[in-house]
């Protein structure tokens, strides 16, 4: 299975019925032109069409022959953990919810008759896939963060309250201390005195929100006197629930801005 990167949302319908396969993607189609039905008239073949095509998100019946909606739901979280995965039956019961919430289902919805319902059942769709993208999302930028903070490459900071409340060891070593040592210091205390004032009124323009992000040279401090040709990147953040500023620190000081 390939995650689409575009605004389109491909849903693939699993359900025995070959009459409501055709009615449900009449009806999801017309109510939103961002969604695309695929179908499937039993588990197994949904489990292939997972296996080789783009989809977004999965809508399956409870009560069908050979594997049920249960069974795959757990085949489809062996494989895909995350997909958004919408079970939508007509044979509701509140076992049959608890157990599918026990699996992982990401939202449960009873066949109705009529079209109306309809609209709701593509607003879950559309509602479960924008938060699938925005976790993906949120995944890639921590990992692509988390790898920038293991490889030592930037200083990296986090100040809250007027203090580091984390470096890396990169930042720590560009001024000449430990990291223990650096958090709870003030950022000023390694700037120099020429360039405190602009640092102060940048750091709390940030704070404020009158800048979300800035980046610009200083005159850094290192713990022994000399001097370091520094250059900021940063920005607001929430973190635990209050502002901070984020960034990171290149020294163009060392050869090509490296050690």
């Amino acid at each position: 299975m390939h995650a689409s990167t575009d605004d389109r949302i491909r849903v693939l319908h699993v359900d025995d019925e070959v009459g409501l396969l055709d009615l449900t993607r009449e009806c999801l189609e017309r109510a939103s032109d961002r969604l695309e039905v695929a179908r499937e008239t039993t588990a197994a073949a949904g489990l292939d069409r997972l296996a080789d095509s783009t989809v977004d998100c999965v809508l399956s019946d409870y009560d069908m022959p050979g594997m049920d909606g249960l069974a795959f739901l757990d085949r489809v979280r062996e494989a895909y953990d995350d997909l958004p995965f919408i079970l939508y039956t007509g044979k509701g019961s509140e076992e049959i919810a608890s157990e599918a919430i026990s699996a992982g289902v990401t939202d449960y919805l009873q066949k109705q008759s009529g079209i109306d319902h309809y609209d709701v059942l593509a607003n879950k769709i559309e509602t479960a896939v924008a938060r699938h993208r925005a976790e993906r999302e949120l995944r890639t930028t921590t990992e692509q963060y988390q790898r920038l903070v293991e490889q030592n490459v930037v200083g990296i900071y986090l100040i809250q309250n007027g203090e580091f409340r984390f470096v890396n060891e990169k930042l720590a070593s560009i001024h000449g201390y430990d990291r223990t040592e650096m958090v709870g210091m003030s950022p000023l205390e390694v700037v120099a005195e020429s360039d405190r004032d602009r640092v102060r009124r940048n750091l709390q323009a940030r704070l404020a929100g009158d800048r979300e992000e800035l980046n610009y040279r200083i005159v850094g401090e290192h713990r022994d006197g000399s001097t370091l040709d520094l250059e900021l990147h940063g920005g607001r953040i929430e973190y635990e629930g209050r502002p901070a500023v984020m960034g990171v620190v290149v020294n163009w000081s060392e050869p090509d801005g490296e050690e």
